[in-house]
């Protein structure tokens, strides 16, 4: 957990443009969970075969497809918004690390860097910091919209049917396995991965280095 709290330091000074963000998130997922509910009232009141069909259905159903376009733009106008803002932040924090990051290189004896492979730190601070603000914007903002997204469709779905809402949670074992599964073999590639770029970039450095002197 020690290396959430230092990524935590990076963000601290956008602790109220994040708030923002989450605030203009939960309303986003309010939107998008509030789709389906004007084409439900079309099926349900409008559709359906009935003894009873109201003399104004065309100006309702009409009303309900102007309602459906009106929450779709607004959601996305809203989803716009809070994606810029998020991946504003996340670019901010990676600047401030990087800069951290070459400020300390730089104040590194010669002799360290020697010792090291020819830009194997220049390729670490230019790729491998990129992981604070995947951290963020792909893990951080992503699990707390799928997370209220989730809660908001599972007090819904218990609302409609309760039998029918426990009867689907009994794939969540099943997905939660399959994602600890999958989650750990992808690390492994990824950081095999990184190292192999690593070596990869610094093979130039190594083969000019004779040449230049």
């Amino acid at each position: 957990m020690s290396i959430y709290r230092r990524v935590l330091r990076y963000y601290r000074p956008f602790l109220w443009q994040t708030i923002f963000g989450l605030c203009l998130s939960f309303l986003g997922i309010g939107l998008n969970l509030l789709k389906p509910w004007p084409f439900k009232i079309i099926v349900d009141d409008f559709l359906r075969a009935g003894p009873t069909i109201r003399p104004d259905w065309r100006m309702w159903v009409l009303l309900l497809c102007l309602a459906l376009i009106g929450i779709q733009f607004l959601w996305g106008i809203i989803n716009w918004i809070t994606n810029y803002l998020f991946v504003k932040i996340g670019l901010q924090a990676l600047l401030k690390l990087r800069t951290d990051l070459y400020s300390y290189l730089q104040s590194l004896s010669l002799k360290y860097h020697d010792a090291r492979r020819s830009s194997d730190s220049s390729f670490r601070v230019a790729y491998d910091s990129q992981s604070i603000q995947t951290i963020y914007n792909k893990g951080f903002t992503n699990i707390f919209g799928s997370v209220i997204t989730l809660i908001g469709t599972f007090i819904i779905m218990l609302r409609l049917d309760w039998q029918l809402t426990l009867v689907s949670l009994a794939i969540v074992p099943l997905v939660v396995g399959a994602i600890y599964l999958f989650a750990h073999g992808w690390c492994t590639r990824s950081g095999a991965r990184s190292l192999k770029c690593g070596n990869f970039s610094s093979k130039p450095a190594r083969v000019c280095k004779p040449i230049c002197g």
